[in-house]
């Protein structure tokens, strides 16, 4: 078989592995599953949302950020406030990830200006500073944060939907971009800022747009957040442990791969469940050392282990 026809069987088969998982997502609330595991998968895929779109500008572009935790809590703290000001939550939570696009936007135009560890640095300072501010506002609530007016009754389900929507639109739009010349242009900046310059590609404007990208679909996980848990505060959404749990899903799954931020997202998810249970005063440092652990042995995280164990099944050598 030739390259190009076992490219396509394989983007069939990926097509169709899919499809059949959102349809047995689709009906997870009616097939009996305890509520407890409803929440579980629904804080999966609000994962997954921040995690492919943060693999959108760090692994796609190669611009690692460790703010993304402002775009989360600007999006839970606008549809929050939006709730309570009586609009429905189903404009509440894209307006979450209009502010938040918005806001990188704000961000990116100083900091897009530095490169490699320095902007890394930055979006630290950024994100701590956003903390403080919020934390002592009089409209977030300060340090004791908002509690969402809830009209009608609590719908697990309408909740559990809402995430999974977002987590695939999430997906959908990570494949657009892969498949695109735009996301053609962000690898060329990945790889080389100045020789993808010299090409044609404008490299401050392409990142400003995918982090706004990147930006939004966080938000709208912030506002469906937000909206489930009916309480926010600062030290919570705009923490720096969430913007480190946003980073490290992708780099576990494998950055600059679509499933690599899922799978991350997965693990993530069910590993801090144990964690947090088992480990309460610990889990920060394990997750640290299994990051460490991927660098150094698998620097492609889990989907590079698998293509390299499918290799090897295939006897392709290592």
């Amino acid at each position: 078989m030739s390259a190009a026809p076992a490219s396509r069987a394989t983007s069939r088969t990926a097509y169709a592995v899919a499809a059949l998982a959102l349809l047995a997502f689709l009906a997870v609330p009616w097939v009996g599953i305890s509520n407890n595991a409803i929440r579980l998968l629904l804080t999966t895929f609000l994962w997954v949302t921040t995690s492919l779109a943060w693999n959108l500008l760090g692994g796609v572009t190669g611009q690692v950020s460790f703010g993304f935790a402002v775009f989360y809590g600007l999006g839970a703290y606008t549809a929050g406030l939006s709730i309570n000001g009586g609009i429905t939550p189903y404009a509440a939570i894209p307006a979450g990830g209009a502010v938040a696009a918005f806001g990188s936007l704000l961000i990116g135009l100083p900091t897009f200006r530095l490169r490699g560890p320095y902007f890394a640095i930055a979006t630290i300072g950024v994100n701590e500073a956003v903390r403080i501010v919020m934390s002592n506002l009089d409209i977030t609530g300060g340090a004791s944060g908002v509690r969402l007016l809830q009209a009608g009754r609590f719908s697990q389900a309408e909740h559990y939907y809402a995430a999974l929507g977002v987590a695939s639109l999430a997906f959908l739009v990570s494949w657009r971009v892969m498949h695109s010349p735009f996301g053609l242009a962000l690898r060329a900046i990945r790889e080389d800022q100045d020789a993808a310059a010299d090409v044609g590609v404008h490299p401050f404007r392409l990142k400003l747009a995918v982090h706004a990208l990147a930006a939004c679909l966080t938000g709208v996980a912030g506002g469906v957040f937000a909206h489930y848990t009916a309480y926010i505060h600062p030290d919570g959404v705009f923490s720096f442990s969430t913007s480190t749990s946003i980073l490290l899903m992708p780099v576990i799954g494998g950055l600059g791969t679509l499933s690599g931020p899922v799978i991350g997202a997965a693990v993530y998810s069910i590993v801090q469940e144990e964690m947090v249970v088992h480990f309460p005063q610990f889990h920060l440092l394990l997750y640290g050392a299994l990051l460490i652990l991927i660098m150094l042995f698998e620097p492609g995280g889990l989907a590079g282990l698998w293509r390299r164990l499918a290799r090897r099944l295939r006897g392709g050598g290592p």
